[in-house]
């Protein structure tokens, strides 16, 4: 049985192959670690610390706006009150930091109490905190990763302190304190913000792996690429993960971008961008398990299909080095289902092709 299934599989082992998966899962775990076991930020030097309920405002430093919705905000002593007496609208002050040249996110210190907050149902409601970028036009840049805190019941006095980094691009931040429909009574006090930057050796360790993340990549490739029968599927190949090498490393407005572009040249203008991108995952690994499974001389397809079954999730984890992106497990789960689709549509080739041939030549004949 055992001999049966080895000539059925043709399995032979590729120990670069191996070494250079073992070292893509090294990659990806260092890739892990550096994203979220590595304190990102510091104090930017020289950034002033702002104690924005506590000063007088000023252009120089920071701007207060408030936006009342059915409630009242309250200023003074050093404190802030929110209160709202109906499950609706929004009651929000928002606190201005000024441009800077380098600003990679915001250090937010505060003392918060709640009383009595009900909201409306769904979890967007409720007292919240968060932290928006702008660019230097002043233009909101919104991202995943702002929101602070959410409070809603009542909560004795308590001291949050949170690192926010901001979206690319940003030189200005606006620390946003709302009530969304929701009624209660919320309370800040001793509210700082402190300017943060990137810290050099994050810069340097991201950077370094890129390099590597290039250089094992780039290795794997070349090495599949030798296994296939022709220069011209070898370039189809090669330049399907090229392909694949740019959707894991945009950054994520700009991929959001090009889905949107991709959309309207496709005449589906109105679907999600985010289904657009759920559809790209499985089709181009589709397209790549085919081509080398159909296509693959020196191995067994067998082989290339375990490869590319394992680095499909593993590549995901590239995407942490891109601003804006994190690994989504359901992306890895579409990129296994490409592989797996595109592997049959190639097994099944491979053994048309050889039926084809017979039945030609007995035609000839």
């Amino acid at each position: 049985m055992r001999a049966w299934l080895l000539r059925l599989l043709a399995v032979r082992p590729d120990r670069t192959l191996l070494r250079l998966l073992a070292a893509m899962a090294c990659l990806a775990s260092a890739t892990a670690w550096l994203h979220w076991g590595v304190a990102r930020l510091e104090p930017l030097p020289g950034g002033p610390l702002v104690r924005p309920l506590s000063e007088p405002p000023s252009v120089e430093s920071f701007g207060l706006r408030e936006r009342p919705g059915r409630g009242r905000v309250v200023i003074g002593d050093g404190a802030l009150v929110l209160e709202s007496d109906g499950a609706s609208g929004i009651v929000a002050l928002d606190v201005h930091l000024a441009p800077r040249s380098e600003l990679a996110g915001l250090r937010v210190v505060a003392t918060l109490a709640s009383e009595a907050i009900l909201p409306a149902g769904d979890w967007r409601s409720g007292a919240h905190l968060r932290l928006v970028g702008r660019d230097r036009e002043g233009r909101a840049l919104y991202g995943s990763s702002l929101h602070l805190t959410r409070l809603v019941g009542s909560r004795a006095p308590f001291v949050t302190r949170r690192d926010v980094q901001l979206p690319p691009g940003s030189v200005a931040g606006t620390l946003v304190i709302e009530l969304v429909r929701a009624s209660g009574r919320l309370e800040v006090r001793d509210l700082t913000l402190l300017p943060l930057r990137d810290r050099p050796l994050f810069l340097f360790a991201r950077s370094t792996l890129i390099a590597a993340w290039i250089v094992v990549g780039g290795w794997t490739l070349v090495r599949l690429l030798r296994t296939l029968r022709s220069p011209w599927l070898a370039a189809a190949l090669g330049l399907g993960a090229l392909v694949v090498i740019v959707l894991l490393v945009l950054p994520g407005a700009t991929e959001q971008g090009l889905l949107a572009l991709v959309a309207g040249l496709l005449g589906v203008g109105g679907v999600d961008p985010g289904r657009l991108g759920d559809a790209a995952h499985v089709l181009v690994f589709a397209g790549l398990a085919l081509v080398a499974s159909a296509a693959v001389r020196e191995v067994s397809p067998w082989v290339v299909l375990l490869t590319l079954a394992l680095a499909a999730p593993i590549a995901e984890y590239v995407q942490l080095l891109a601003e804006g992106r994190d690994v989504d497990p359901f992306d890895a789960l579409r990129n296994l289902w490409g592989v797996a689709i595109g592997g049959a549509l190639g097994l099944v080739l491979r053994r048309l092709s050889p039926l084809r041939a017979r039945s030609a030549q007995g035609r000839t004949a």
